[in-house]
């Protein structure tokens, strides 16, 4: 399906845009004060029927399989989910239940949750409501608050809210808007960048070791909320200007994040100690059927670990490159992304509390995968990544090497010889089978799912294959040991 530019929206009158514009300000406002999102580590969902019974389009217009977009489905959200044309007059709800079977090569020391057992786990992983869709005039939403039934917590997940019009820029047509966001990159429109990356879906009990992370793939998704400007000019060049502010104790409690609860409480957890800028620049020239994007994005922010203060911060640098070529056939469509993300530390607070034994350091996190999705409905899906970046006895040490133990152990003190260095590969299969429509009276503004098979190998985790944190203890200790086998059932509704 050939893609089609996405008006913002129905004009509005004069009176009517004022006090629209004063929403967004008040929005905006209320953000740079810190009451705004809070971000949950558990994974995205864009395909909603909310969207469908808005547009009167099935799910397949939007999303190769979901939650993956395609070109359609990329200025639909550009647009600010406020494209109508279905017959729905009632709120923009909607939800989605995740439930799945996980086993690993290996037990793992300990259940990964309590409850569970070390290996052979069925849970219930995630269940959400939305707030999704048109609200008013030119805003629309994507709202999420989230329940994991493995920890019994239930809080605001990755959530934007933007107003969106059109215009002219030499000569062209420009959809801009503003949006208010708490994770950065939930409001980017490609699959390539962290918040709605490949895999959309993945266990939350597995593997027991995994490889450390940049702080944009994450770090910043539980304690931030931000606002900015975004802007499309003819139907190609997309960029964006996002300012994060770190979000108080009281305010991270009042939203009850699941996560920072699940890690001791909001009190410690990182602080963002600036205005952390985000940056987003991205090309999209297509022929045909043919969509090729190449673009890049960045963030700088600087942390005060576990909100400790007065002895400087971990600033962190963030920059990523990404491309994406998608033939958006009729009969099947083909993606393929590849993202190469640099971070450059400067560990001011962490080399003084001795949790990082260089003041410097770099990290390196490579992404590349490909999707094959036949008529929406059967989808096959490989990818590839590799972290890399400088040796740290504090942060990535052993116990078990007496020349470099960390000064406290943690989830990252896992290398005998102090490296991140970890590579893997990812494997899925996926049906969909009511991308078209649901069988009976039901139809696909009524329900869709996704069922799959994922597995996942680690070929190296912590610079080694083997023993990689020199305890001898076998099973998850070696990369292999975590591989997993993770099937998984995921219906919206």
């Amino acid at each position: 399906m050939a893609a089609t530019t996405i008006q913002a929206g129905k004009s509005l009158t004069k009176p009517e845009g004022r006090k629209l514009a004063a929403m967004v300000a008040a929005s905006i406002g209320a953000t740079a004060g810190g009451a705004a999102f809070l971000a949950l580590s558990a994974g995205p969902a864009e395909a909603l029927p909310a969207f469908a019974r808005q547009t009167g389009q099935p799910c397949a217009s939007c999303h190769t399989a979901l939650p993956e977009l395609t070109p359609f489905g990329r200025r639909f959200k550009i647009g600010g989910y406020s494209l109508q044309g279905g017959d729905w007059q009632g709120p923009p709800l909607a939800g989605f239940y995740q439930g799945g079977f996980t086993n690993t090569k290996a037990a793992q020391d300990v259940p990964p949750a309590p409850g569970l057992h070390t290996n052979n786990n069925i849970t219930s992983q995630q269940a959400s409501v939305f707030i999704a869709g048109h609200l008013i005039g030119n805003v629309g939403s994507f709202i999420q608050f989230t329940g994991d039934p493995v920890w019994g917590t239930f809080g605001l997940d990755s959530s934007d809210i933007r107003y969106t019009d059109t215009s002219k820029l030499f000569g062209q047509d420009m959809i801009w808007g503003i949006d208010v966001n708490n994770s950065p990159t939930v409001e980017d429109p490609w699959n390539t960048t962290p918040q709605f990356g490949w895999p959309q879906i993945s266990s939350t009990i597995a593997p027991a070791f995994g490889p450390p992370l940049t702080r944009i793939e994450g770090g910043y998704a539980t304690n931030v909320g931000g606002a900015g400007v975004y802007g499309f000019w003819d139907d190609m060049l997309y960029g964006a200007l996002i300012a994060y502010k770190g979000l108080s104790i009281s305010q991270l409690y009042a939203i009850n994040a699941p996560n920072t609860q699940v890690l001791g409480g909001p009190a410690t957890s990182d602080a963002v100690t600036n205005v952390a800028p985000y940056w987003r620049l991205a090309l999209e020239p297509h022929w045909g059927q043919h969509y090729l994007m190449v673009g890049t994005f960045g963030m700088y922010g600087q942390i005060a670990p576990g909100r400790q203060y007065g002895i400087g911060t971990d600033n962190y640098l963030d920059v990523g490159f990404d491309s994406q070529y998608q033939y958006d056939g009729d009969q099947y469509i083909v993606t393929v992304k590849l993202t190469d993300i640099m971070e450059w530390q400067k560990l001011n607070a962490s080399y003084f509390e001795q949790h990082a034994s260089n003041l410097s350091n770099t990290l390196n996190s490579f992404k590349a995968n490909a999707t094959f999705v036949w008529d929406h409905t059967y989808s096959l899906a490989f990818g590839y990544f590799n972290v890399a970046g400088s040796g740290d006895c504090y942060l990535y040490g052993s116990g078990n090497n007496k020349n470099c133990t960390p000064i406290e152990i943690n989830s990252y003190n896992n290398s005998y010889i102090s490296s991140p260095n970890g590579n893997g590969l990812i494997l899925d299969l996926a049906y969909i089978p009511f991308a078209h429509g649901a069988p009976g009276p039901y139809d696909y503004k009524t329900w869709n799912a996704r069922i799959g098979l994922q597995f996942t190998s680690y070929l190296h985790l912590y610079g080694g294959t083997n023993n990689f944190d020199g305890s001898f203890l076998g099973g998850t200790h070696n990369a292999s040991g975590n591989n997993s086998v993770f099937a998984y059932a995921w219906v919206v509704f």
